[in-house]
């Protein structure tokens, strides 16, 4: 079982075996839309194509499949229209209205914000009374139909919704009024936070005791738009607090950091996660492999590594055989190797079946 040998680097951080675990929905679901999509993956579904690749799925519930998490609003009534592109989403309360507007990307299958729906003071009361209206449920049964998708050959995994900081400036502000609110509204920002914070405990205390071992913090960290200042004052002390609840209750952590992150790798270090996932190293990113060796912890679990620039087909071959032979080498033993942080719909399938056959030379080594 997939599942297992991926679930035993976190619990050993040791050992020569090297799972090849991957996220493609969106090359697979893209490729298909485009009718450009090779004739040797028509018809199959997300596990089949990764073992065309010698790899599994890692399968986040709720990530173009089914939810096993059931969110639901009390006294909130939730409207969702759209205009051409654009996703508008409305939300009515008995303290005030929320809009925010989305624009849709690559072929309809992901998404933009281009409106926030934080853009006075007065609209923080409304987002508060929205965040203490919610009521999460464990759906076994979901759970149990994404197992039985992934066939064994991957894992079923959730990423939570994103810190009180990050969805101040990814999900409810946008970064130039989060910060400036911050300034001028910290009383009420923080308080905001804080109702965040409630609402993400919700999550947390459904998933403590649900059958999924392996959580991912969300988070899209990059230190352009979160500081080493802001990260140690919001970030640092919150991942410290939930990463111990959620240890208490047998689960495995990990933090989804897709951007520049070079300055934050002590602070990373710092806050009781057990795995970092698309850390992107050189060209995507702003780190070496030798950065990853020396700023981290050298019991955290490095998930993905490859940067996705390297599967495209302008990139040499050869550039993407050595950085795979050389992650493997660096960190052999607390490494899941994936794409950093997923398969682009432009990729070459052709290198992803080879990443599988280098790794196997070197487990023959």
């Amino acid at each position: 079982m997939e599942e297992k040998r991926i679930l035993s680097v976190f619990a050993s951080r040791c050992g020569d075996d090297i799972p090849y675990n991957l996220r493609h929905e969106l090359w697979l679901l893209a490729n298909r839309k485009k009718g450009t999509l090779p004739k040797e993956y028509r018809g199959l579904d997300f596990p089949d194509v990764c073992a065309k690749w010698g790899a599994s799925w890692r399968c986040y519930a709720g990530y173009y499949v089914e939810n096993c998490l059931k969110v639901a609003y009390e006294g909130v009534e939730v409207r969702t229209e759209e205009r051409g592109d654009a996703v508008i989403t409305t939300i009515e309360t008995p303290v005030g209205t929320l809009r925010s507007v989305a624009r849709k990307t690559v072929e309809g299958l992901s998404s933009l914000t281009v409106e926030y729906p934080v853009k006075t003071a007065e609209d923080i009361k409304t987002l508060e009374y929205v965040l203490d209206s919610v009521k999460v449920e464990f759906d076994l049964q979901a759970y149990e139909r994404l197992k039985a998708r992934v066939k064994g050959n991957g894992i079923v995994t959730l990423f939570f919704p994103r810190s009180p900081f990050q969805a101040l400036i990814l999900n409810y502000m946008g970064i130039p009024r989060a910060y400036k609110m911050l300034i001028r509204e910290k009383e009420k920002v923080e308080s905001l936070m804080e109702a965040i914070k409630r609402y993400n405990y919700k999550f947390y205390e459904v998933v403590a005791g649900s059958p999924i071992t392996l959580l991912n913090l969300g988070e899209n960290i990059d230190v352009r738009l979160t500081s080493p200042r802001f990260y140690k004052k919001y970030c640092l002390p919150y991942y410290q607090e939930v990463c111990d609840y959620l240890h208490r209750h047998g689960k495995y952590v990990t933090i989804h950091v897709d951007g520049y992150a070079k300055p934050l790798l002590p602070l990373l270090s710092e806050s009781g996660i057990d795995g970092i996932e698309a850390l992107t190293p050189k060209p995507a990113g702003d780190v070496t492999l030798e950065d990853m060796e020396k700023g981290l912890r050298e019991d955290i679990v490095i998930v993905d590594g490859i940067p996705y620039l390297l599967l495209l087909p302008h990139y040499p071959l050869k550039a993407l055989e050595k950085f795979v032979e050389k992650i493997a080498e660096k960190f052999r033993g607390r490494l899941v190797l994936g794409i950093s942080d997923e398969v682009p719909p432009p990729a070459d399938h052709k290198r992803l079946k080879q990443i599988s056959k280098i790794l196997q030379k070197i487990a023959d080594k």
